[in-house]
């Protein structure tokens, strides 16, 4: 009976040690686990992995066993939006875990830079993370699709995060369907394409001072004028966007800049140009281009209602659904 009553007398002394002993082994063993448990534990962890609910399960990585992820679009990074997140995180958590994947004995961002960065202004050790198994190139459009997703990356820094994926995957097309970009907005963003080398060093060190509206406005001048000196060109680019830097001309101004660096005071107007399209040596179509349009205009002979009827569908599917 002695033996009896001295359990029960001991059992309730024990139990409210208990969550402060799970506790504390649980974060000592956080800290303590081996890089290879982690990996271990991870790697066989598939894109969109779901629990029994149906949603992806986070997991606590350390922070400082995190690598960037080398295709970051983001040439640069407000230190104050990072402080701001830091506070938002501090007093609310982390509402958004961030993506990584293994990569060798580490693991490497996929997305999430910025709640990576306010954690270490934080000091914390640990952040909540999703672990992936991807490649490299869908690595590089994730990232990239995240940024674009926040609203406040530059054209060009999302033009030189395509150019990066295009030399290294070689396939524009995959990219283009990775990342939500309408067709109008990336056919304005491969304008920067007409900067110079020197040029486009100095919009890397600058990424938001110019738009895609303003580099698609260049390329259509410059498409007007005959084959310049290489040179005079780039000269011209730099003078007009170290203008342009140090507040000396207006974005609007800068086609018109780089055009009197050229020695062109007025855009020669864009004259209308037709071309037929023949099958078998019958015209059945021509196109008349202007500057403001492109007009079709089929022989309807040559074509069936079904066919017609075909082709209105595809232009309408092709269509924008707003003005870019």
């Amino acid at each position: 009976m002695a033996a009896r009553s001295s359990a029960q007398k001991t059992e309730p002394e024990m139990a409210p040690q208990k969550p402060q002993t799970v506790k504390k082994a649980g974060l000592a063993g956080l800290l303590k686990d081996s890089l290879s448990h982690q990996v271990g534990q991870h790697r066989e962890m598939q894109p969109n992995e779901a629990d029994e609910q149906g949603t992806r399960v986070a997991q606590p990585l350390r922070v400082d066993l995190i690598d960037p992820n080398p295709y970051q679009p983001r040439m640069t990074f407000d230190a104050a939006e990072i402080e701001e997140l830091a506070q938002s995180i501090d007093e609310l958590g982390l509402q958004n875990p961030i993506t990584v994947r293994v990569k060798g004995e580490r693991f490497e961002l996929v997305s999430g830079e910025c709640r990576l960065r306010a954690h270490k202004v934080l000091g914390r050790v640990v952040i909540s993370s999703f672990v992936v198994q991807i490649d490299d190139e869908t690595s590089a459009a994730n990232a990239l699709q995240e940024n674009v997703q926040r609203k406040n990356l530059s054209d060009f820094e999302i033009f030189n995060s395509i150019m990066r994926m295009r030399a290294d995957f070689k396939s524009s097309n995959t990219i283009k369907q990775k990342i939500k970009i309408s067709k109008a907005h990336l056919s304005r963003i491969d304008a920067f394409e007409v900067f110079t080398p020197g040029a486009l060093e100095i919009l890397r060190k600058n990424p938001k001072i110019m738009g895609s509206n303003t580099a698609g406005a260049l390329r259509s001048a410059l498409n007007l004028l005959p084959e310049l000196d290489k040179t005079a060109i780039d000269d011209a680019f730099c003078k007009a966007l170290r203008d342009l830097t140090s507040n000396k001309i207006k974005q609007n101004a800068f086609v018109n800049a780089v055009l009197s660096q050229l020695g062109v005071t007025k855009t020669p107007k864009q004259k209308a140009v037709s071309s037929d399209i023949q099958r078998k040596g019958v015209t059945i179509a021509y196109v008349k281009d202007t500057k403001k349009e492109r007009v079709i205009c089929l022989d309807r002979k040559e074509f069936t209602e079904d066919q017609l009827n075909s082709i209105w569908d595809y232009v309408k599917s092709v269509s924008p659904t707003k003005k870019e």
